[in-house]
């Protein structure tokens, strides 16, 4: 829906009347979330807001360099390999929380525990408990930290996952309130959040106390304002009249209208997001059904034209994608099986494997409607009726975990991580987004998990893609575009992993 229906003429013609233009003298810069602020803790959020948010009020070990892909120290002053299963961190001296209370290691330790035991029931604890081993305080600045094999993503989840909290912030282990840091964040960030409304969104304004060696960006606006504005409608309202800067995520239409107009600029970045189908190949919904035979998985890959999805309901830079990975991405091989749109090749498999009149089957999906009934239109032209049940993230995730979806319309954002070991849960064994269940291709995406050798975790992948292309148990379809809109007086630049580092938007 664009400009012109989702904004009347008249709140247009008052918007104008009434702009008011970004004021870079109280250095406040006012942001629209599309959704609500929940709870401040990270650690209990898998939202992309939380993340936003958590960037700035939380620093971790080490941060990640979305445009090298290195990870820099962040209240670690350095760290080093002291084998394949140990990184010693030393750090800094002088970090002190947002209360005035200085890091220790000890406060290092409480956080990977935390994060780690099942009784904190943290959203990530799952991944975390996976690799991690064991935590030990060497001195009074230096922790070393152990997984229980060689893991390649450690320094991924230490910088994303394992959040920085004070010893004790949850009280003791044994009797956890999980809720103490949800109404207010004691954190470590280059932000720290002054004032929280539950659903009205929040202020935060530039720590004081911040170390000045950050690796982070600190010459951002002095204080951030969120609104939540769930109707894109009146984010258009707001940012025609000034009364928000800045807003991520929009609508392409949408974006594409408020760029046209003089004081609003319209920005297109790319982002690790990802598009594609889950296919029960493994019959674990139904042994005996259709998607068991390869030859009806590949009819339904030449079925989909993904081109045409990226042409015209995507746009942006958004890409056809052959793999559930992107061009780019370490470990992503592009040497694959690629199934050109074609349906009569489509008809003629369906034919071979015993389906020349198609067949009816329930594709599962949480976001993206209009690509998800665009898939399904395809489908149906080369007789394959795929009845959409569309619902919540949280019904899905249920549906998936008691092995009733047959199929899935899926989505994955690596956690803005440019490494094809950041999905490994849709091909490992164990898991319940793994709907091939092939032992060969499961030991494969295992082994790559397993070492920290750049050379061989590219062959093992390699070896893994290539193999779930020629049996085509996904369906891939597309990588996401990022659009943006930003007032006229706002620098801001796409950030190449399509994760929006609020402190670094500058007045210009």
């Amino acid at each position: 829906m664009g400009l012109k229906s989702t904004l009347s003429k008249a709140a247009l013609i008052a918007a104008l009347a009434t702009q008011a233009w970004a004021d870079k003298e109280d250095d406040t810069l006012v942001v629209a979330f599309n959704k609500e602020v929940q709870t401040l803790d990270g650690l209990y959020s898998t939202s992309r807001e939380n993340i936003l948010l958590t960037y700035l009020t939380s620093d971790q070990l080490v941060t990640l360099d979305p445009e090298t892909q290195e990870y820099h120290p962040a209240l670690a002053e350095s760290y080093s390999h002291i084998d394949d299963q140990t990184i010693e961190f030393v750090l800094r001296e002088g970090v002190t929380f947002h209360n005035g209370s200085p890091v220790t290691p000890e406060d290092i330790a409480f956080s990977f525990e935390w994060v780690a035991s099942d009784a904190s029931k943290t959203k990530r604890g799952a991944f975390v408990r996976s690799w991690f081993d064991s935590v030990e305080v060497i001195d009074n600045r230096t922790i070393r930290v152990k997984s229980k094999k060689p893991y390649p993503l450690m320094l991924r989840d230490i910088a994303m996952f394992v959040q920085t909290r004070q010893s004790g912030s949850y009280g003791a282990l044994d009797a956890p309130n999980i809720d103490a840091q949800t109404q207010s964040l004691n954190g470590t960030g280059p932000y720290e959040i002054v004032e929280f409304d539950k659903g009205g969104g929040l202020t935060l304004k530039k720590f004081d106390g911040y170390y000045g060696d950050s690796p982070k960006v600190t010459d951002g606006a002095e204080t951030i304002v969120i609104r939540p504005i769930p109707e894109w409608g009146t984010v258009s309202a707001e940012m025609i009249s000034g009364g928000v800067h800045f807003a991520y995520t929009v609508p392409d239409d949408t974006a594409q209208n408020l760029g046209t107009l003089p004081m609003i600029e319209h920005i297109v970045g790319p982002t690790t997001r990802i598009g594609f189908l889950i296919l029960d190949a493994g019959g674990v919904t139904d042994e005996n059904g259709p998607m068991t035979n390869q030859k009806v998985r590949q009819a339904m890959n030449h079925a989909v034209n993904r081109q045409a999805i990226v042409d015209h309901l995507v746009g942006g830079k958004s890409v056809v994608i052959d793999s559930l990975c992107y061009e780019g991405m370490f470990g992503c091989s592009q040497d694959v099986t690629s199934y050109e749109y074609d349906p009569e090749q489509a008809k003629a498999l369906l034919a071979e494997a015993g389906y020349p009149d198609g067949f009816e089957f329930d594709l599962w999906a949480y976001r993206d409607k209009p690509i998800t009934e665009a898939v399904a239109a395809d489908l149906a032209k080369v007789g394959i009726k795929a009845n959409i049940n569309f619902v919540k993230l949280s019904a899905l995730s249920k549906a998936r975990a008691a092995e009733e979806a047959p199929a899935m319309h899926g989505t994955w954002g690596y956690y803005a991580t440019q490494d094809i070991g950041a999905i490994s849960n849709h091909f490992v064994a164990g898991s319940n987004r793994n709907l091939n269940r092939d032992p060969e291709l499961e030991d494969l995406f295992k082994a790559g998990l397993e070492t920290i050798d750049p050379q061989e975790r590219t062959d093992l992948y390699g070896k893994a893609l290539r193999l779930a292309a020629d049996q085509a148990y996904h369906v891939p379809i597309y990588r996401f575009s990022e659009n943006y809109v930003a007032n006229q007086d706002v620098n801001f630049e796409a950030p190449a992993d399509g994760l929006v580092r609020l402190n670094e938007i500058t007045w210009k």
